[in-house]
Formats: C-alpha cells, sequence, structure tokens
C-alpha cells in the first residue's frame, strides 16, 4: 500500500498562510493534493495540519485522510521526522493497513510534472537498496568552483577546498534538493530517520519544477513561471 501526505503548518512566518494562499487559482497546497490524486499510485492521500481550515482545504481538493496534528508537532522547533511518524502511525490505524511505501510531498512545491512522483516511486521500488528518494535539481553554484565557506579567521575559501579542476565542464555533477518529493520505505519513517543517509537515492526534476515557496519573492516568481511558462490560470 502506497501513502503521502501533505504536511501544511498554519503557522508560516515568512509568508503567512501561505500554504492556502491562492496560487493560479487555487490553495497553493490543492495543487499538490490534486498531483498525488492524478499520480494514481496513492491508497492513502493525506494532509496533516493543526488547523481544521487547511483541513478543510485538503478534503475539498481530494485528500481522502485527514489528520488533526497535535499541538507540540506545530511548532517552529518541530523537525519533520517526527510529524511524518504520526501520520503514518496515524494512516495505518485509522485505514487499519500496513504502509510499504511513504511518501512526503511539500504543499509549497507546486510546480512538479505528472511524471515526478511516479517516477520517483519507481526509480525506490527497483533499488531495493535505498531507504529513500529525494528530489533534487541540478545545483546553480558548485562547492568546488563558486560556493565558499567563512573561516574561523574571517576570511573565505571554498566550501571544497583543494580540489582543483581545470575547466567547469570536468566538475562532478553537483545537485540541491529542491524540497519536493521525499519517498520513504515504512521503516526508515517508523525510525524517524533524516532525510539523507547512506542509503539514499534522487530523483532529479527540471529547474521550472523545483520552486521552493517561502518568501513573498519565492511566490511571485513561482506564480510567473506557471503562467508564461506552463500556461497555469495568472496568480492574483
Amino acid at each position: 500500500m502506497k501513502m503521502c501526505v501533505v504536511a501544511a503548518r498554519a503557522g508560516s512566518k515568512g509568508l503567512p498562510d501561505k500554504n492556502i494562499k491562492s496560487f493560479a487559482g487555487r490553495p497553493l497546497l490543492a495543487h499538490t493534493v490534486e498531483q498525488a490524486a492524478q499520480s494514481g499510485i496513492f491508497d492513502i492521500i493525506a494532509i496533516s495540519s493543526e488547523s481544521d481550515r487547511y483541513l478543510d482545504v485538503g478534503r475539498e481538493a481530494g485528500a481522502n485522510l485527514l489528520i488533526k496534528r497535535p499541538d507540540e508537532l506545530a511548532t517552529d522547533f518541530v523537525a519533520k521526522p517526527p510529524v511524518l511518524s504520526h501520520a503514518l502511525h496515524t494512516a495505518e490505524i485509522e485505514a487499519a493497513c500496513k504502509v510499504e511505501m511513504f511518501f512526503d510531498l511539500q504543499p509549497t512545491s507546486p510546480l512538479r510534472t505528472p511524471q515526478d512522483i511516479p517516477g520517483a516511486a519507481k526509480k525506490l521500488e527497483e533499488n531495493p537498496h535505498l531507504l529513500n528518494i529525494v528530489s533534487v535539481a541540478r545545483a546553480k553554484a558548485s562547492p568546488y568552483y563558486t560556493l565558499v565557506e567563512e573561516t574561523s579567521d574571517g576570511r573565505i575559501e571554498l566550501s571544497k577546498p583543494g580540489v582543483r579542476f581545470g575547466r567547469r565542464q570536468d566538475l562532478p555533477e553537483c545537485y540541491q534538493l529542491n524540497g519536493s518529493i521525499y519517498a520513504w520505505r515504512r521503516q526508515p519513517i517508523l525510525d524517524q530517520l533524516p532525510a539523507l543517509t547512506e542509503r539514499t537515492g534522487f530523483w532529479l526534476m527540471a529547474d521550472e519544477c523545483s520552486f521552493d515557496i517561502d518568501t513573498p519573492l519565492d511566490f511571485a516568481v513561482a506564480a510567473f513561471v506557471a503562467t508564461y511558462h506552463f500556461g497555469w490560470p495568472e496568480t492574483r
């Protein structure tokens, strides 16, 4: 059995109520719920929130399980693993089932393609040595060439110092997490493992699909791409 959860906390500070802010004519989180349904792979599509209003939006968008998150799991200081573990435990009790594959689909990443969700699932299924899959985009800055860190004495140096390449083309391929998709086997969720382990694989997404909305500028840029690249309704 496959399950996904859209974890939508109501307490955003950078962009208040961003998870239900209108985006291309729909509440932001509704796009992720609808993409989960359109993928056709999930038995359970859940929304987890401490807000009844957010849960109602998720239900209207097509979620078939509403998970009321305890207040202690809805603060600014709670990491994602206990939230996901709570969602899995709740779903298995409510549906009297055992979830074999668990997806965390971020509601602030509305520009996935129809291929991204089933593609990540297929990659996890075909690689039994992997515990999970994370979605990535090609990195815009390289730790070998342009990313720098501050040293203890106030200088800056390359994040990967001591590695020399003659040409940019010779650099190892680097990726950045885009936050859109996290696909897991069951046990790592129960064990509350971090997203990156020694057995984590990746699903590569296009740059234009790899927006994580956290600020008003993020929202404006993603809305522009949605309208003028993908042809979605204009965000007003």
